[in-house]
């Protein structure tokens, strides 16, 4: 059973996937907890935070926070996939060894735990996902470059151009997209100014949406899911949106 929940935020966030947290939004799901094999993080993973060396095991952190997490994270009974959100050391994932996994390749963090890169498919229990991520830092004037921000929180244009490659290659039907931040259709469910079209505008600068509202007009999905709001409306509203924002909450795939 797949279990998608939003940002994680290193361990500001870690209670949105203690055993309480997912044997509640299980059970209310008329599910188990006990039954997750695979578990989504929509962005803000945030681990790692800090530089550390990494080898064909994966990372090997030093800071306090970033073992206590690690290890933690270590201990639960199922695989951790991260989406690349804003908030991530892009460095450190840059050098994450390269496993296969759900008919591509991801990112290991560690023995559980993996990111999933950007603008690539992936068949996760018979269910096939187009991952997106990253979105901009509204808030880069109070963060330090390559210590709390990273330049490569944005596609980059060779990557959106081969993400439109592969949709190609691949067909523009897909049961589900992951994304951090969403389209301009699924941001206006949670942010009321965007129906203020010089705010939309401003949602627009962000490159991150300009190349989901590109992709929402192409793909055919059934769900789009995506985190960076701070909301989870997406949950209280699963059974009729199509936009699935989270965060704190969690929703099953079974």
């Amino acid at each position: 059973m797949i279990y998608i929940t939003g940002d994680l935020h290193n361990t500001i966030d870690m209670k949105s996937i203690s055993i309480k947290k997912l044997r509640n939004y299980c059970y209310w799901q008329q599910s188990s907890h006990e039954k997750i094999t695979n578990l989504i993080i929509l962005g803000d993973f945030g681990l790692p935070w800090c530089d550390c060396a990494v080898d064909e095991e994966g990372i090997h952190p030093t800071d306090k926070q970033d073992k206590y997490l690690l290890n933690w994270l270590n201990q639960k009974p199922f695989t951790i996939l991260a989406v690349m959100g804003n908030h991530e050391n892009y460095n450190m994932i840059e050098k994450l060894p390269e496993v296969e996994m759900f008919g591509n390749r991801t990112l290991k963090v560690s023995k559980n735990i993996f990111f999933l890169k950007r603008g690539h498919f992936y068949n996760i229990e018979g269910k096939s996902f187009l991952v997106l991520g990253g979105a901009e830092s509204q808030d880069k004037e109070f963060r330090k470059l390559n210590v709390s921000y990273w330049e490569q929180e944005l596609m980059s244009d060779e990557e959106e151009i081969s993400c439109l490659k592969r949709i190609e290659e691949h067909g523009t039907q897909v049961d589900y997209i992951l994304s951090h931040t969403g389209p301009i259709e699924g941001i206006s469910l949670v942010e009321s100014s965007c129906d203020d079209p010089k705010y939309r505008e401003l949602y627009r600068r962000d490159k991150a949406v300009r190349f989901n509202d590109k992709i929402n007009e192409i793909m055919t999905y059934k769900k789009w899911f995506f985190g960076h709001w701070h909301t989870s409306w997406g949950y209280d509203n699963r059974k009729t949106s199509k936009f699935i924002p989270l965060y704190y909450a969690g929703i099953v795939l079974e």
